[in-house]
């Protein structure tokens, strides 16, 4: 997604850097952890940690473009419902009035915009979601080695 410049991002960019895109593909939990090693698992732990960074920072940006598109949807009906009530036929009910305002061109772009902007939000929002649950998993895994590691060198010293 192409960060949109606004006063605000602008602002925002010139405190902070947005996380590049990582170079690799979105990485995938491989179905037995048992079968990496340390350091395999510690690289993938990381890749994981990139993407949701990056995941994480396009949905936020998602999520703004929503949020003014939707805004500029509700304003383009007003506008447009105030011109048309100027044209008001006596006894013409509001519902009607709305319902002409709802197939008016400008009212269908807008809302097909912020109908794209929403769809867009909820795609990304699955990316995040699905890195944030892979890293937790692997997480967990490296947690439950870490915590494995003190028995196993207490046992091989009495093996030897």
């Amino acid at each position: 997604m192409i960060v949109e410049e606004t006063p605000e991002m602008n602002r925002f960019l010139k405190t902070f850097a947005l996380p590049e895109k990582p170079h690799s593909l979105l990485p995938v939990v491989p179905r037995n952890l048992g079968d990496i090693s340390e350091v395999e698992l510690m690289s993938l732990y990381s890749e994981f940690m990139s993407w949701v960074n990056y995941a994480q920072a396009q949905l936020i940006a998602a999520e703004i473009v929503e949020e003014r598109e939707l805004n500029t949807f509700e304003y383009t009906k007003a506008c447009i419902l105030i011109e048309q009530w100027g044209n008001k036929i006596k006894g013409e009910l509001v519902t009607i009035a709305k319902a002409k305002r709802d197939v008016e061109e400008k009212v269908q772009s807008q809302q097909e915009a912020y109908t794209q902007a929403r769809a867009y939000r909820k795609l990304v929002e699955t990316v995040f979601e699905r890195c944030e649950r892979g890293a937790q998993v692997l997480s967990r895994e490296l947690s439950r080695r870490i915590s494995l590691a003190p028995k196993e060198n207490r046992a091989a010293r009495f093996i030897a």
